[in-house]
């Protein structure tokens, strides 16, 4: 599949994008085709819109691949089933460089020469969140003597425990020093001439851009957690937790425009409601949500085939109208041309797309059009309130302060689809829907695991899989709590794979389901129903695109092994 760069979305911050395609990073630094001196505001929006589109869930973004490898999604690109080769991920690592890192390096060089420090510390921030996703995904990267043109066109790859914490010698800055140095420069007084206009995220609000910085050291410092001792996060983490954090109307997101000349609309809405849809659902991330009865699954979900609709026949695997192909299937209905009409794609709330009446439709044409302004999520305020549960569960040992965070990150994000339901003009989730949701209690005839999340919480049954009708209820062990955290975050971040990644990664859970070939409980990686071959390994990290290994003298001389983990996985 060609991919393309979205860069028409630039143009919603009316300026043009310097560079576009896949270009090698190294000839890029040789020959940089972005500006060596321009005005800060047209700087600021081209890197926000590369970052998210890089990042984020559309054809080429970083989250379509996580995403799959977390088996929400399966696409055509075969890294739902394991599969990546040194040119699966060059154009978003070459994109993140050339086009957002690049540009964010001139504003925080020009910025500074010009005291402009709003936007030095804007781009420092973005700097930091960049690096942090880079390092989680592959460890080592060009870092401290990346972004110099011409001064440097061979940097060396940082150790990724060095990005984080810096090196004792003081030649690579850690990326809680730079978030400082971003705050420290927000703090400053500056004229920043249009950047109320030029910042598609907060709007320039310097209160705003602060929470969020300390919202991140935050995230890092939980993601680093297993490498240092409790007392140590405890001191690291506990100035923050009562510090001005993200809250609601704080998330870090680009929004997106229901517009086509220029085409202003969320990429991944792009593909996947054309007439020949980029992505399916994961099987058991639908089912897992069906059995749970959450009525999310209007939102996160279109069904082409209409609920009361003649059967359907002929497809890979069908449960009523939901239809999808399984990683790695070894069933004769897999190939794209055979499901395009009749596939489950996103909805609404990821990309969005068409919220689901149940009416059905096929997309690319009027039955099935969404407005495609979803924005693209990145940090959150109910991912900040995950990351507080499961900091106080896992480094406080504080059961009930871990339970309280948890009720309020689910409905934070509860809330955050009902905006994106509300700005579409669509339904939005009834009070009683929402709390039936998270107070559920499954019948003695269904097994505790389709209960809502507090009982999952509070208690489970001595065996989880097996439905009693007078269950041996027993408290919850640490590891099950976390689960239900894990699960209710990873549901909630549908949209944004790339933290999903690294949560399952850091904690083992939530529990999910793959080839048999490729399972390892011990990983949290369950069996499927053996109906699917595995084709490789769930991997460690990401491979390194080949041509950068080839170009730059100081790269790794070989891809690192996909069995060999990021710094902080224990």
């Amino acid at each position: 599949m060609k991919i393309q760069k979205i860069g028409a979305t630039l143009v919603l911050a009316g300026v043009l994008a310097a560079a576009s395609g896949c270009k090698d990073f190294y000839d890029v630094n040789k020959n940089p085709l972005s500006p060596t001196a321009t005005s800060l505001n047209t700087l600021l929006p081209v890197a926000q819109v590369s970052m998210a589109s890089d990042l984020g869930d559309n054809v080429g973004g970083l989250s379509q691949y996580t995403m799959a490898l977390m088996q929400q999604l399966y696409n055509t690109r075969g890294i739902g089933n394991f599969q990546q080769t040194g040119g699966s991920f060059g154009f978003p690592w070459s994109d993140l460089y050339s086009s957002m890192l690049v540009n964010n390096e001139l504003i925080i060089s020009q910025g500074t020469k010009e005291q402009q420090w709003g936007y030095v510390g804007i781009a420092q921030l973005q700097k930091a969140y960049v690096f942090s996703q880079m390092v989680d995904l592959w460890g080592d990267v060009p870092y401290s003597q990346a972004l110099k043109g011409v001064d440097n066109i061979a940097p060396r790859f940082d150790k990724d425990v060095e990005i984080y914490n810096g090196s004792s010698d003081g030649s690579v800055q850690s990326l809680f020093a730079l978030i400082d140095e971003g705050l420290a420069n927000l703090n400053k007084s500056a004229s920043n001439p249009g950047l109320t206009k030029s910042d598609l995220i907060y709007n320039g609000s310097p209160t705003k851009w602060a929470r969020f910085g300390r919202t991140l050291k935050l995230k890092l410092y939980n993601q680093i957690r297993k490498t240092n001792s409790n007392a140590t996060v405890i001191s690291q983490v506990s100035p923050l937790l009562s510090a001005d954090l993200m809250g609601d109307g704080d998330d870090f997101e680009l929004a997106y425009r229901n517009t086509t000349n220029p085409d202003n609309r969320n990429p991944g809405y792009i593909t996947d409601f054309s007439t020949n849809p980029e992505n399916r659902i994961g099987r058991y991330f639908y089912e897992d949500m069906l059995a749970k009865s959450d009525p999310r699954m209007p939102y996160y979900f279109f069904n082409q085939v209409a609920l009361a609709g003649p059967p359907v026949t002929q497809q890979d695997y069908i449960n009523g109208p939901f239809v999808t192909v399984r990683p790695g299937s070894t069933g004769q209905y897999t190939s794209s041309a055979s499901t395009a009409s009749f596939q489950t794609v996103q909805g609404l709330y990821p990309i969005g797309g068409k919220y689901d009446d149940g009416k059905g439709g096929k997309t690319g044409t009027t039955a099935a059009q969404g407005k495609a302004e979803a924005p693209q999520r990145m940090l959150t305020y109910y991912a900040r309130k995950f990351t507080e549960a499961e900091l106080q569960l896992t480094v406080f040992n504080d059961v009930n302060a871990a339970r309280a965070a948890l009720v309020e990150a689910l409905n934070a994000s509860f809330r955050k689809v009902n905006t994106v339901a509300t700005n579409d003009g669509s339904p939005v989730m009834t009070a009683a829907q929402i709390t039936g949701y998270i107070n559920r209690v499954a019948p003695n005839s269904q097994p505790i695991t389709n209960s809502g999340p507090l009982d999952r919480f509070d208690r489970t049954h001595d065996d989880p899989t097996t439905a009693v009708p007078n269950p041996p209820y027993r408290p919850t062990t640490l590891e099950e709590k976390l689960e239900v955290i894990m699960y209710e975050k990873y549901v909630a971040s549908f949209g944004y794979g790339v933290d999903v990644y690294t949560d399952f990664r850091r904690t083992k859970h939530p529990r999910i389901r793959v080839s048999q070939q490729v399972a390892d409980p011990s990983r949290g990686l369950l069996p499927d129903d053996g109906g699917t071959q595995g084709n490789g390994v769930f991997p460690h990290r990401l491979y390194y695109p080949t041509s950068d290994l080839i170009l730059n003298p100081n790269s790794p001389k070989t891809q690192k092994d996909v069995n060999s983990t990021i710094f902080w996985e224990r």
